[in-house]
């Protein structure tokens, strides 16, 4: 695919220690655990955290308010569906500027130097020591944490779904994005096409496989559901539209409704190959 790994398996790992202070966040949270809905909802980017040590990687606070660091209203929509769907929801507890969660260590846009036109000096000529601690410490933890909870669901004999959640910036590189939503699949059109079709009946500008495109690579789901052949799509909403309550309360809406529909499905919670 045209990039290496960083974690060599022969590399040393050089004992590194713990990147998170007692004083950190975890990182990762499971909500609504045992919740009964045989779909797993999870949130790659819905934090902004970074740990104390690393100084908030040089950056300033404002920084920290755009779409660099998080996925502005990803998290409160998140929490609302798990609530309202009953579902359970792990939730990433630190900043994308550290590590993409949602690409595999080693991309290019894994642990970048520069986002958007702002250099990130944290990450800066980043050891292949101090890249290992990331993996170790951040993204290996929220996957197995999304592991157990897909396991939990195939504990009631459920092939569980997988939904992620995402925003995006109506701007980006100075070209306007102009969908009220996105919706993200590579092969498996069990979740994404009915989703589509159902957020269109309510009036909103929907782009299938825009701003990006789940061809190219979505990480978690892939990984997660695609290799397993579970129904899965990411969701990208534009986060201007979830930047206060009443956009999350209606984006909420939207989604529950659909999903809703979606979940009862006849042949939705089993294992297909696309």
């Amino acid at each position: 695919m045209g990039y290496s790994l960083v974690m060599n398996i022969d590399a040393p790992q050089d004992h590194l220690p713990p990147l998170l202070g007692e004083s950190d966040p975890a990182p990762f949270e499971v909500v609504n655990r045992d919740g009964r809905t045989p779909m797993l909802l999870v949130c790659d980017h819905a934090s902004r955290a970074i740990p104390a040590a690393l100084d908030r990687l040089g950056l300033p606070d404002a920084a920290f308010e755009r779409h660099i660091a998080y996925d502005i209203g990803a998290e409160a929509v998140s929490r609302r569906l798990s609530a309202s769907l009953d579902a359970p929801l792990v939730l990433a507890g630190y900043s994308r500027l550290l590590i993409d969660l949602n690409r595999p260590p080693g991309h290019p846009q894994s642990i970048m130097e520069q986002s958007d036109g702002t250099p990130i000096p944290g990450n800066a000529q980043l050891s292949d020591a101090a890249k290992r601690q990331r993996i170790r410490d951040l993204f290996e933890p929220y996957h197995d944490a999304v592991n157990r909870a897909l396991a939990r669901i195939w504990e009631s004999d459920m092939a569980p779904a997988l939904f992620s959640v995402h925003s995006f910036s109506p701007n980006f590189g100075g070209k306007p994005r102009p969908w009220d939503v996105g919706v993200l699949w590579n092969h498996d059109p069990r979740i994404a096409v009915p989703l589509m079709e159902l957020l269109e009946a309510e009036g909103l500008n929907v782009g299938d496989n825009e701003p990006y495109s789940g061809h190219d690579l979505a990480y978690t789901i892939d990984m997660h559901a695609g290799a397993a052949g579970l129904p899965s799509c990411v969701i990208e909403i534009n986060q201007d539209q979830v930047r206060d309550e009443a956009g999350v309360e209606r984006w909420s809406g939207y989604l529950e409704r659909a999903l809703a529909k979606i979940l009862e499905q006849p042949g939705l919670h089993r294992v297909e190959r696309f």
